[in-house]
């Protein structure tokens, strides 16, 4: 599904931002990403995404070589992606259902089958009383769960999840991740970068960590317990 060669991306001030990474994602894994921040994650989710080309190196997503390219099928790629951004990207002056329902368009439906699947997912996030509101007026948590929401909805098989949990206390941290795995037991690639100690605790899938662009371990999982991040 994803596979990096070399890749460096240094932007216009000098920083940079990843360092000749190498790195192979393969279909229907679920990894998690840890590091602190400006360590590379949210870069690396940026050039999967086409949101930035690399510098230096190779990188190709689902069998589509990134940097340049057709724009077409750029865009074709992304309509299989799920994407959980931390600003959340949330369209304003639309409520929680709204946002949602523009996810599940992409997949043809529409009317009364595009509202029931958008309120099945507001009450799995506990968001039905917020259903009508306007994103503006959320809660920063609220937020994070109507961008989830939004980018599971599309069924995609790409799911690339920065800090997805950032905003949330643990039980609704809990219920996202289990989201995420459910996406995943459907066949869905998951990325989740993250340094919530919590979630890397209990965590028993694939981890890798990066530090100042570099990828400094990869723990396959299943594996049991993590250490805080140093």
């Amino acid at each position: 599904m994803i596979q990096a060669s070399g890749l460096r991306k240094t932007y216009p001030d000098g920083t940079t931002a990843l360092r000749g990474l190498d790195l192979h994602v393969a279909e229907g894994e679920m990894v998690f990403i840890r590091g602190r921040s400006g360590a590379g994650k949210t870069t690396l989710f940026r050039l999967i995404l086409g949101m930035e080309d690399p510098t230096e190196g190779d990188l190709r997503v689902a069998e589509r070589t990134m940097g340049g390219g057709d724009a077409r099928s750029l865009r074709d790629l992304r309509r299989k992606m799920g994407v959980i951004f931390q600003d959340f990207r949330l369209i304003k002056g639309r409520s929680s259902r709204e946002n949602i329902e523009m996810g599940i368009r992409v997949l043809g439906i529409t009317g009364s089958e595009m509202r029931s699947k958008a309120d099945e997912l507001l009450q799995r996030l506990d968001l039905v009383h917020r259903a009508n509101t306007p994103v503006e007026s959320l809660s920063w948590g609220e937020r994070q769960r109507v961008a989830t929401a939004r980018a599971l909805s599309r069924e995609p098989s790409l799911v690339l999840a920065d800090e997805p949990t950032g905003n949330l206390d643990s039980d609704l941290s809990t219920h996202v991740i289990e989201l995420l795995r459910e996406a995943n037991d459907r066949g869905a690639t998951v990325l989740i970068a993250t340094h919530a100690a919590d979630i890397l605790a209990v965590n028993r899938h694939r981890t890798i960590t990066l530090a100042e662009g570099l990828l400094v371990s990869d723990i396959p999982g299943p594996r049991a317990g993590s250490d805080e991040l140093g």
